[in-house]
């Protein structure tokens, strides 16, 4: 009859502490979204911000970013957007002999005068195709469409292509630019720019992201957590492991899942570019 009063016990336990991780991952789902919705006034998610179950990228067709795409009038119309877009991607890489321009000549003129987010998607998506085209698309002219845009993703795939290359200078500007940002008193502002850091997905970025994992806003210190995982390697668990101890039960839940998703990335990972990695973060061109 002991035995058996001590088995229900345990029973009993194992319960309540199931409820207790799960209700902490409920509250850690609650502050991504908090997180996300400070970062986008209008209530669009700018980047998905993984479950902390989660230890790989969305796939790129799943991410949210494609089920935003803006429509306006009738279908027909969107239609027509949708395969100008692709006819537009196709123009840029035409035949030097039905189009004498250089690659650079022509995406300066597709990114004239204030272009509209679905230019600069395509963009986005040339300048990534022609990564390794380095006669092409050489690192001055993409230096000197840097210099003359201000999207932050166009900015952030340009550095990103030049980093690949071998050229950092422009990564180090993007991760310079976000880090003084981080000094702002809004922590909306602080949130923006290490949404920024964790899209840039390179080591270079976590001596940035690093301080803020003491921010005294827990928000902050969640959206560090998540740049972190998206920046880090094993090398830097010993920055994380502070905060399985934080008395925000959502940080320390996250905090071991991002101890977890380090340790398992070898030194070496993030420190150069691939492919992946760069497309991950591409801004998406409508989808048929």
């Amino acid at each position: 009859m002991g035995s058996r009063k001590y088995l229900i016990l345990a029973v009993l336990i194992c319960v309540a502490l199931s409820c207790v991780l799960v209700g902490a991952l409920y509250k850690i789902r609650a502050l991504e979204d908090t997180v996300e919705s400070l970062q986008s006034p209008s209530g669009k998610k700018p980047v998905e911000l993984k479950s902390a179950g989660s230890h790989s990228r969305v796939p790129e067709d799943e991410h949210p970013a494609h089920a935003n795409v803006e429509r306006t009038g009738s279908e027909p119309a969107a239609a027509a957007t949708v395969t100008g877009s692709y006819q537009i991607l196709k123009e840029l890489d035409a035949d030097p002999a039905s189009d004498p321009r250089t690659y650079a000549e022509r995406l300066q003129q597709l990114l004239a005068d204030n272009p509209s987010d679905e230019k600069v998607a395509i963009a986005c998506r040339f300048i990534f195709d022609k990564a390794a085209d380095t006669q092409g698309l050489p690192d001055y002219a993409l230096q000197a469409i840097y210099a003359d845009q201000s999207n932050t993703d166009l900015k952030r795939v340009i550095a990103q292509v030049l980093s690949q290359r071998g050229n950092d200078a422009l990564l180090n500007d993007r991760i310079a630019e976000a880090q003084a940002t981080l000094r702002s008193g809004d922590p909306k502002t602080r949130l923006d720019a290490l949404n920024q850091l964790a899209r840039i997905h390179s080591v270079h970025a976590v001596d940035a992201i690093a301080p803020s994992l003491q921010d005294s806003d827990s928000t902050v210190r969640l959206a560090a957590l998540f740049a972190l995982r998206d920046s880090g390697n094993q090398r830097h668990v010993s920055l994380v492991e502070p905060l399985t101890h934080d008395p925000d039960p959502s940080v320390s839940a996250l905090a071991e899942n991002v101890v977890s998703t380090l340790r398992n990335l070898s030194t070496s990972a993030r420190t150069s570019y691939s492919r992946a990695d760069i497309q991950a973060e591409l801004p998406p061109i409508a989808s048929p």
